[in-house]
């Protein structure tokens, strides 16, 4: 009797091990997301309006429970090789269905470009501005009002009105999505290899990305005074806070230029001081 109760329990054990076991594995499936899929992911940086090649992109797994609609399977792969992205894409991120150009030609609408929450807005740039025409969609810009300040002259009973301007970093890291009529696809214009819109009277309209409220500002800002951009490396994306305006004062008195020069001046400066 006492053998048979033995040999029970210790069937009753094994079987509680057995249910343990399946019960720890779906828990570890349940935690880790499910079964791993292979989707697509950039091996190098993608500008934009750059055709994938297949040295640009491979494959990493994630798990089930966090895969989109937007994600690439691997098995999708050989129907994104040529197509140009909408918008760039960093070394180590996924490519989504979403960062494609889905247009049939070898163009890109404007429309297409703007992404959800943004707005598109064309403002005028003159030829320091547009960078003598280098100025290429895909970059970011950081952009200065220059006008003059209401009611300054009166207060300070200064004759000269040009004393009254000032320049005031206005809004920082706007993406360009067009140069003229280029988007960065490859339309060519009449001229042959480059796009249109890239040479001409239309090379001072720059179109920005633009939040509605930033829209605002550089439309206000357009109709008080001279707009100018200035470019930024791709991979600086820092806002700075703080900026200073400046004035004729701050140019023309050494000791406000040399406080406005100090403010951004590196944390290795003394040793660029001692070299020069």
């Amino acid at each position: 009797m006492n053998r048979k109760a033995l040999i029970a329990a210790g069937i009753a054990a094994l079987a509680g091990l057995g249910m343990l076991f399946l019960y720890m594995k779906r828990f570890e499936a349940e935690a880790s997301g499910g079964p791993p899929v292979l989707v697509m992911m950039a091996m190098t940086k993608i500008p934009l309006g750059a055709a994938i090649t297949r040295q640009m992109v491979g494959t990493r797994p994630l798990p089930s429970a966090f895969l989109e609609e937007r994600h690439i399977r691997a098995t999708d792969a050989e129907r994104i090789y040529g197509v140009r992205v909408s918008m760039g894409v960093n070394a180590n991120e996924s490519v989504l269905w979403t960062d494609l150009a889905t247009t049939s030609e070898q163009r890109r609408d404007l429309s297409a470009l703007v992404r959800n929450g943004q707005r598109a807005i064309t403002v005028r740039a003159g030829q320091t501005s547009s960078f003598g025409g280098m100025l290429r969609p895909g970059d970011r810009v950081d952009v200065l009002l220059t006008a003059d300040r209401p009611g300054a002259a009166t207060v300070a009973g200064v004759g000269d009105l040009s004393m009254s301007r000032v320049t005031i970093p206005l809004l920082q890291n706007l993406l360009v999505l067009a140069v003229g009529r280029d988007t960065g696809g490859e339309q060519v214009g009449a001229a042959g290899g480059r796009p249109a819109g890239g040479r001409g009277p239309q090379l001072n309209q720059v179109t920005l990305s633009a939040t509605v409220a930033q829209s605002s500002i550089l439309t206000y800002a357009a109709d008080r005074g001279e707009l100018t951009l200035i470019l930024r490396n791709p991979d600086d994306i820092t806002i700075l806070d703080g900026l200073p305006e400046t004035s004729a004062r701050d140019i023309l008195e050494p000791e406000r230029r040399a406080i406005l020069l100090r403010r951004e001046r590196p944390e290795t400066a003394p040793e660029i001081e001692r070299v020069q």
